[in-house]
């Protein structure tokens, strides 16, 4: 017993003893915010005497990392009627981090407009919007130097007469108290209109009669749906005889069951300069299975990830094949313009999903990327740092993949943004259940694929 009570007693010195050590950095202080149109500042001080400490400021989902010793972030588009939350944290090179001081505002006023979109015709720019969720008085739409004041109920307005050029294109309402909406922005390109069909064949003849079913059926599509389509081949470009500048779009639907090798013809030097020069002096480019691998020649993509690449005549089966569009269930793409009009469907574990191949035949022709987290060593398979890592490293904004995935192994739908000297964008869509023809019938979800392939030209005609 009297073992045990000496115990206690140490035991009690040993515990009182114990001392809370300051924290190493003091958090900042006076944070402030202001909102001056469309942007918010936030500005703080740095604790006395503090030197080259290093903020950062979360946002609840993602965390930016500022300039040693900075004072102030500026951030916008503010949206009105949104509750905004930043907290700001203070670290140094020794592994230190301050307690955080939280801001929170919102920014009231009119309800933007939704769904903006654009597209060029003959006249010049036809502008379209779905309303804002509350009342508004009128709503003013701008491009270049082209402003229009209109009524409350407005969906759309018809600018005539824009040059070629490079736009930003501004819509903001206005409430009966007189409040401003934050501004909707969408960038558009005025230029070339027309859409080409690239093939292997020497001619749309040729093509239609002796081409692969899915490749058949993509150009007579696009041949119904866009008067300015037109085909072109791999050696009308090898002799000269074409002249790439008049295309916005060139799209590639590359679909062979005998082969899934880049063709020689498109690998030429004189081919590979020509598309180079369209792509890198702003043409846009839609690949699709096979294709896909076109990136790397074109200088588009250049580290040597592992990739699933399909073939083969396929096989039959009775399940529904779909693509998810929540990457990693942490990036939700259901609003990219790609996916617009699609019927979307949120699964019980987070992913979001939608149909595209039915039962019955199925070709399963993938060009997709896998084992991302594996090839760049940032696993596991979830690893967020992988997913950043990735699409930072190729100016990719990642957008889909097989809808049972729910982390970050495979790349299989992305928008390739303008990268170093190549100011063009591209859509690569590579997943083998987005066919253009299911041999056994009707596919059930082709209407899926269309609109997935009409988003994708609409989008790069905007570019």
């Amino acid at each position: 017993m009297a073992m045990a009570g000496l115990l206690l007693v140490l035991a009690a010195c040993q515990k009182n003893d114990i001392n809370v050590a300051p924290a190493n950095i003091q958090p900042v202080s006076n944070l402030q915010y202001k909102i001056t149109g469309d942007t918010a500042l936030l500005t703080w001080n740095l604790p006395a005497g503090a030197s080259g400490i290093v903020p950062t400021i979360s946002d609840g989902s993602t965390t930016k990392t500022l300039a040693a010793d900075a004072t102030q972030y500026k951030f916008g588009v503010v949206e009105t009627n949104k509750d905004y939350l930043f907290n700001i944290k203070l670290t140094d090179g020794k592994g230190n981090i301050s307690l955080g001081e939280i801001v929170r505002f919102k920014r009231e006023g009119a309800y933007p407009v939704q769904n903006l979109t654009a597209a060029q015709n003959d006249n010049g720019v036809l502008v379209s919007w779905t309303p804002p969720v509350g009342p508004v008085s009128k709503i003013t739409v701008q491009l270049g130097s082209q402003t229009a004041e209109l009524a409350a109920g407005a969906t759309q307005h018809q600018f005539n007469n824009v040059p070629v050029g490079q736009y930003n294109i501004s819509v903001v309402t206005t409430n009966a108290a007189g409040q401003a909406s934050n501004t909707v922005y969408l960038p558009f390109k005025v230029g070339a209109t027309a859409v080409a069909y690239l093939g292997i064949y020497a001619d749309s003849t040729t093509l239609l009669s002796a081409g692969d079913d899915d490749e058949v059926a993509g150009g007579k599509w696009l041949f119904r749906n866009y008067d300015n389509a037109r085909y072109i081949s791999f050696d009308q470009i090898k002799n000269g005889t074409l002249d790439l500048s008049q295309f916005r779009v060139i799209w590639w639907n590359y679909d062979l069951q005998t082969t899934n090798s880049l063709p020689a013809v498109a690998t030429d030097a004189a081919v590979l300069e020509k598309i180079k020069a369209f792509y890198n002096g702003g043409g846009n480019l839609l690949f699709n299975q096979f294709a896909a691998r076109y990136f790397w020649p074109l200088g588009r993509m250049t580290d040597a990830y592992p990739m699933v690449i399909g073939g083969g005549a396929g096989f039959s089966n009775n399940d529904t094949w779909g693509i998810g569009v929540n990457v990693g269930k942490k990036h939700d793409q259901s609003s990219h313009p790609l996916f617009k009009g699609i019927a979307i469907t949120t699964q019980p574990d987070g992913r979001k999903t939608f149909p595209v191949l039915g039962p019955g035949w199925r070709e399963d022709h993938n060009t997709v990327i896998e084992n991302i987290p594996g090839f760049l060593g940032l696993g596991p398979n979830d690893n967020e740092s992988a997913y950043n890592r990735f699409v930072s490293d190729n100016a990719v904004e990642w957008l889909g993949q097989w809808d049972g995935i729910g982390d970050y192994w495979m790349a299989g739908i992305m928008e390739l943004k303008p990268k170093g000297a190549i100011e063009g964008s591209a859509i690569w869509i590579g997943i083998g259940g987005i066919e253009w023809n299911q041999n056994s019938g009707t596919n059930l979800y082709q209407a899926n694929i269309e609109r997935l392939y009409k988003n994708a030209i609409d989008y790069l005609k905007t570019k």
